[in-house]
């Protein structure tokens, strides 16, 4: 992992280094995180070129630029080109390299077949290649985007770097948020066709789209952009012989094996996000097979209520891995407005909540446990390619099924052919028996679009542009921002391409809650781990901690990131009403879920980026401790017994001696049919005053038994024992009740 920037004059103009090397530093110094081991610049002709490295192969020798035998070619590269080995094997010939960089491959592949190199490297890149002997530029960008490329284009003009805050950096470039943009980003986070374009959310910068490469001229300043990967039109070595299930899920397992293999490739110290999910587990499995690398697990409310933390650490011993347990103590895990405003400028963009927050203190923390370590293995990109998704986020919990993940997906393509062709309109979403009014394949023609073979074609679509926005943006920022590079086996090209291949008769049997590689487990990994449903990372019956915690932070230093987003010098209150957001931040803690806060931090995050763009904040702003730690776990039960309750007890008032009552007012009562205040019948709700204040989901019947049997006289230990439950099935329930003024306390008496 590593950083680029440069500067291309397009009207031929030279380069002088008195004048354009201090301007290439202060470029390459936006980017000093990511490559904090060694800056070069290189100026050539019309072109300079910026490079920060983070040493990881060849730390002694793989000083960029790198070149060609005669230093016609130059290159700098942000990224790791996995089968460098075998391609030095295939190609060297008689060339003597000068380094075991990995990335000299380029240069001598460039010289000998020209850009149609590109299909040979397996690895994640983004370069700029100098031919000084044709006078060509190119930028170039892996197969699916896991490094990232922005640049600036202007008539006499190219300006390109790692990270938009390097392109702000020259002062030609617009210090210009595009609100525009960031306010259509969610709607259209699920468009599949590439028609949407993908934004940078600042004015006039441009990302180079994986997959893609721009030539340009330095005589003319004429440029190109071109695809040099599709993953359908790719060939797939067999399938064209045999379609058997069984052929794809070997042939996966395969690959899977291969690709992790070649992601260890360091000479430091590697580690392993392991959640307890498939994905990570899967990598985890296979990497144990050749090193004993570093694992890493959050331990908070939520990963110990949906079971992620207990698996993680089961996995991590019979893997025979290091476990680090790494606690988010929600308590003590207030957000320092400096480090969010650190978080934010590092992943440079409005779509940022708990999940960076999350990601950047565990990538704090490991480097900050073992300097050494400079790389770590993720389980991202599996949901995208083999349906993760298809069960838990496109269906209902109560009834599951693919085809009601093949309408939702029917759907999404429709609003994104609407809104191409320009047909938005009121019969739109006309629907008659399941059948739409106005025909799919009318709007796709007026959209100029192909509709796609099937909906799973939607999908994998829909998620290889949504990565680029979303998973592989904030992974790689906030590993780059802790000096880690981020790499991710289940995005091996192969990989994708394989699930490409995959007949249509064969998508529900391979892509229902990701089959293909659940199954290419079953001989490896015992079935509790490799068959155990997915889990959101925070999202699910405790996202009111996280929420609470985004919360804290809004509220922190009297409301200071609210109190700068909404200043006028940011252009904020020409989009937004000014009232209006304080009036929704305000009302935050009415609901006990906190529901809006996500819809607040955007717009807040929007209005700091819009500052940001004017006056960055300094690096390494943030110089706080770390508020996580670690937890040492041996035997996981006696641990969870003795300390589980304590993630979410918060109350140093309230305890199990502790008397319970119902305020006045307040009354639980079971609905009866035709009670028309009620919808369920059987269903218990909370009544203040006869009006309906809560009602109580049956996933809730601990709480509920212990609510039966308050009755303002017996101690919380008594209505525990009445109602045969433990005090860990209903310690927060009953905290936010005594919040919510649901509940109060006494103390016992005798």
């Amino acid at each position: 992992m590593c950083g680029i920037a440069g500067i291309v004059r397009l009207d031929g103009a030279e380069l002088l280094d008195a004048r354009d090397a201090p301007l290439l530093r202060r470029l390459a110094r936006q980017i000093a995180h990511r490559g904090p081991d060694d800056e070069q610049i290189h100026i050539w002709a019309n072109v300079g070129l910026a490079f920060r490295r983070l040493s990881i192969v060849d730390p002694a020798g793989g000083r960029q630029p790198l070149f060609n035998h005669d230093r016609t070619i130059v290159l700098v590269c942000n990224g790791e080109i996995y089968n460098h080995e075998d391609l030095r094997t295939r190609f060297a010939d008689n060339y003597r390299f000068r380094s075991r960089s990995d990335c000299e491959v380029i240069p001598h592949l460039y010289e000998r077949m020209g850009i149609a190199h590109l299909e040979y490297l397996n690895g994640i890149f983004a370069f700029a290649l100098i031919d000084k002997t044709n006078r060509r530029l190119y930028l170039c960008r892996d197969r699916l985007g896991v490094k990232p490329l922005f640049y600036y284009k202007a008539r006499d003009l190219l300006v390109f770097a790692s990270e938009i805050k390097a392109v702000l950096a020259h002062p030609r470039v617009p210090k210009k948020f595009d609100w525009a943009a960031a306010l259509v980003f969610r709607d259209r986070m699920h468009y599949p066709h590439a028609t949407h374009e993908l934004p940078s959310f600042f004015e006039g910068i441009q990302q180079l789209p994986a997959g893609q490469f721009i030539e340009i001229d330095l005589t003319t300043g004429a440029s190109r952009q071109q695809v040099y990967w599709n993953p359908a039109a790719a060939a797939v070595p067999g399938s064209e012989l045999d379609i058997d299930r069984e052929w794809y899920i070997r042939r996966y397992r395969e690959l899977l094996d291969e690709a992790v293999r070649l992601q260890l490739m360091a000479d430091v110290e590697c580690g392993l996000f392991l959640s307890g999910g498939i994905d990570s587990l899967a990598v985890a499995h296979f990497a144990s097979k050749r090193k004993a690398l570093h694992t890493f697990t959050v331990l908070s409310q939520s990963t110990l209520t949906n079971g992620d933390a207990p698996t993680a650490h089961a996995a991590a011993k019979l893997f025979q891995l290091p476990n680090h347990l790494v606690l988010y103590d929600w308590r003590k895990l207030d957000i320092a407005p400096s480090l969010w405003r650190t978080i934010l400028w590092g992943v440079e963009t409005p779509i940022a909540g708990a999940e960076q927050f999350y990601k950047y203190l565990l990538h704090a923390y490991a480097r900050a446990q073992l300097p050494g370590l400079k790389v770590m293995l993720l389980g991202s990109g599996s949901d995208e390619f083999n349906g993760g998704y298809s069960k838990s986020v496109f269906n209902s919990i109560e009834n599951p099924s693919w085809h009601t993940f093949e309408c939702v997906l029917t759907g999404y393509e429709r609003d994104s052919l609407l809104r191409q062709s320009g047909a938005w309109n009121a019969y739109a979403y006309v629907r008659a028996g399941g059948i739409s009014l106005i025909s799919q394949d009318f709007v796709a023609e007026l959209a100029q679009v192909p509709r796609y073979e099937s909906p799973w074609h939607a999908y994998r679509d829909m998620y290889r542009r949504l990565l680029q926005m979303y998973q592989l943006w904030h992974e790689d920022r906030t590993a780059a921002a802790n000096g880690i590079e981020a790499r991710v086996p289940f995005l091996d090209h192969r990989l994708v391409e394989l699930t490409y291949h995959v007949p249509t008769e064969l998508h529900h049997d391979l892509f229902w809650d990701k089959a293909i590689l659940r199954e290419a487990l079953n001989d490896d990994v015992p079935d509790h781990f490799c068959q155990r449903p997915k889990t959101p990372f925070f999202v699910g019956e405790d996202l009111r901690y996280t929420r609470r915690l985004l919360y804290n932070l809004l509220s922190a230093d009297n409301h200071a990131l609210v109190e700068e987003a909404i200043d006028d010098s940011s252009g904020f209150t020409h989009v937004f009403d000014r009232d209006a957001l304080w009036q929704l931040f305000k009302g935050l803690p009415a609901d006990p879920e906190y529901a809006n806060v996500d819809l607040v931090l955007d717009v807040v995050n929007m209005g700091l980026l819009a500052a940001f763009a004017k006056t960055p904040p300094a690096p390494d702003s943030w110089t706080g401790e770390l508020p996580v730690s670690e937890v040492i776990i041996d035997d996981w039960s006696s641990w969870e017994q003795r300390f589980g309750l304590s993630l979410v007890r918060r109350s140093p008032t309230l305890d199990q001696n502790s008397v319970i009552r119902f305020v006045d007012g307040i009354r639980l009562v079971k609905s009866e049919a035709g009670d028309p205040r009620l919808a369920d019948e059987g269903g218990y709700y909370i009544l203040r005053n006869n009006d309906l204040e809560f009602a109580l989901e049956p996933k809730l019947e601990p709480w509920i038994k212990f609510l039966t049997q308050v009755n303002g006289v017996r101690t919380v230990a008594e209505n525990l024992r009445a109602a045969g439950v433990s005090d860990r099935e209903i310690w927060k329930h009953l905290e936010e009740a005594i919040e919510y003024n649901v509940l109060n306390v006494g103390y016992d008496t005798h």
